[in-house]
């Protein structure tokens, strides 16, 4: 039996409907108190005692049916608030519902992953919290073992939800690993044949990332923004974009360690082709507006640079559906999204303006 770790980020809860449940089953040896807790929600865990070995839970899912329900020792499962559901500690899974069975079914194929995604964190952070430095054999084994991992996730997600379009528990996978996977991917998934998965509520996140990631696809015209500048103007993105020259749209902050390493490339490309109709501008996520000018001098970046110091909720994070800096976009003389990525911008540069 796994032990719990909740993984999901709260989101906000949107209008409800009606979705009873009755949840039941036989608690493990010595357990005194099950909770439930609801995923998708900022509800706090339902709790219930243990009587006679079992425990049992009813209400109204009101259209959130995700949830793990987790003993009093940490270990738990995860299932779905659906009609009548019986859980199995034991076996490791939740029945009485067609969702409940594919949910359990493709648990069992995700969890081994985990599990050993899980231990090479732990390995990792053992090497860290001795103090000792991580060998780089090491460091490449466990980086190896994350990326295979990930890939396999990524791969059992789609494969899920191309195999169970009718049902909604692939919402569950897909958003765990939508933020890693191509975004056309994500895309395609989530448009075609009309999902049930993407109704559920845990998947409004991802569907507002996908608004901003069609933003992103080349050949697709730049979005307009408004942000400010170190001086506190207020200028627009079309200043500086759409007027002849290729742009590079960084997407960085002063607290984003990935962000300042990147930088001597980025500055690279800038010195190299500024006199040869390249620009960057800089669209900061910072919310310390001394960090972000300070980040700016420190570093030498001689660009364009906009903010609206609202970290994470930026207007340039929601328009562009950014989950994670640094982040880039390059776009052509004509307003028109060439590409992304740093190391794929850059190669387009040297081609197109070598």
């Amino acid at each position: 039996m796994k032990k719990y770790i909740l993984a999901l980020c709260a989101l906000c809860t949107l209008p409800s409907w009606a979705q009873k449940y009755s949840v039941t089953g036989q608690a493990p040896a010595d357990t005194k108190k099950i909770y439930l807790e609801h995923l998708g929600t900022r509800q706090a865990p339902d709790s219930v005692e243990v009587k006679n070995g079992t425990f049992h839970f009813e209400g109204d899912a009101q259209g959130n049916p995700f949830a793990f329900v987790i003993t009093d020792k940490k270990e738990g499962l995860i299932l779905m608030l659906d009609g009548n559901v019986t859980v199995d500690f034991k076996a490791d899974k939740a029945t009485g519902t067609a969702e409940n069975e594919g949910l359990s079914q493709w648990e069992a194929r995700f969890s081994p992953i985990r599990e050993k995604m899980r231990a090479t964190t732990q390995e990792y952070y053992s090497y860290r919290n001795s103090g000792k430095q991580i060998p780089d054999s090491i460091m490449a084994r466990i980086q190896q073992v994350r990326d295979d991992c990930y890939g396999q996730m990524i791969d059992l997600a789609q494969q899920c939800c191309k195999e169970n379009k009718d049902k909604k528990f692939p919402a569950y996978f897909l958003s765990q690993v939508a933020p890693s996977m191509e975004k056309s991917t994500v895309i395609s998934l989530a448009e075609e044949g009309n999902s049930t998965y993407m109704q559920t509520h845990i998947m409004d996140r991802i569907k507002k990332y996908i608004e901003g990631w069609k933003r992103q696809l080349p050949g697709t015209m730049f979005t307009d923004l408004e942000m400010q500048d170190v001086n506190g103007k207020t200028h627009k993105l079309s200043e500086y974009v759409g007027k002849g020259k290729y742009v590079l749209i960084d997407f960085w902050a002063s607290w984003c360690g990935p962000c300042r390493a990147s930088m001597p490339e980025v500055k690279k490309l800038y010195d190299t082709y500024k006199e040869k109709g390249f620009d960057i501008v800089g669209l900061s996520f910072d919310s310390d507006k001394n960090a972000w000018i300070g980040a700016i001098k420190k570093l030498d970046l001689p660009w364009h640079h906009l903010s609206d110091l609202k970290g994470w909720d930026c207007v340039a994070g929601s328009v562009y559906g950014i989950n994670g800096i640094p982040a880039t976009l390059l776009v052509g003389p004509d307003g028109k999204i060439i590409t992304s990525g740093l190391e794929e911008s850059a190669a387009k540069i040297e081609e197109l303006l070598k």
